[in-house]
This record gives C-alpha cells, sequence and structure tokens, in this order.
C-alpha cells in the first residue's frame, strides 16, 4: 500500500466519528445535510531528500456541507473535522500532520441549493527510507 493510499483509508476510518455522512468526491449520495466530502487536493511532485530519507507532502481536502440557516452545525461539524483530522497518521507509512487551512464560503454545488460550506486543506508529511538500484 503507497503512502497516499494509506492516509486516504486512514482519513476515511477517522472521519466516521463525526456526526455527519462522510463520502469520497465522485461517490453518489443522497443530498442530505450536513455532510462530509473528502478528496486529495494535489501530491507533491517533487519529494524532498535529506540523508536517505524522502519525504512528501501529502494535501487532504474535506468539505463540510449545510444548509444555510443551520450554520451552527456546519460549525460543530467543522470543528469536530479539524479535531480528529490533527490527530491522523498513516497506518504503515511514518507521517506527521504538518498544517491546514479553513474557511468557509457560500456554495450552490448541488442543482443551484444555496449551501455553506468549510473548505479544509490539510497538509501531512510522509517519511520514506530511500532505496538505492543495485545494477
Amino acid at each position: 500500500m503507497g503512502p497516499e493510499a494509506d492516509l486516504i483509508k486512514q482519513v476515511k476510518m477517522a472521519l466516521h466519528q463525526v456526526r455527519a455522512p462522510v463520502f469520497y468526491d465522485g461517490q453518489k449520495h443522497d443530498a442530505k445535510y450536513p455532510q462530509v466530502i473528502i478528496d486529495f487536493s494535489n501530491i507533491q511532485n517533487e519529494p524532498c531528500s535529506y540523508k536517505g530519507i524522502e519525504e512528501t507532502k501529502l494535501t487532504i481536502s474535506v468539505d463540510v456541507y449545510s444548509k444555510p440557516e443551520r450554520l451552527d452545525l456546519l460549525l460543530d461539524v467543522s470543528n469536530q473535522v479539524r479535531n480528529i483530522m490533527q490527530r491522523i497518521k498513516c497506518a504503515h507509512w511514518q507521517s506527521k500532520f504538518d498544517d491546514y487551512s479553513g474557511r468557509v464560503l457560500d456554495d450552490e454545488s448541488y442543482q443551484g441549493q444555496s449551501l455553506k460550506r468549510t473548505a479544509f486543506l490539510f497538509d501531512f508529511i510522509v517519511y520514506a527510507i530511500l532505496r538505492k538500484e543495485v545494477d
């Protein structure tokens, strides 16, 4: 299992603790709110290497959606997500939480329906030992 698959698996498992359904981006689901959508935002193309250790930054996007009149639910679920995500580590790779950003937005992403969304980006640093190729 690669670090990306390991990290997203740990995120999926951990976020099932929140009081809202969790879906992977593109997964078919009902329009029930609040809800949480997760996905990879980017994978660093050029890992940094230092003394035989490769360091890769992986970014996971997490969007929390709610109806505009339920801002209390949006903030509650968003706080749960933030607290859980800061404790996640890969199961099979050395990793650590690095940083996050988040902002609340107006969103009309579901059939023109007005929604509120907290858009988070969570950065994780994953470490691997570099292997030398033998000719």
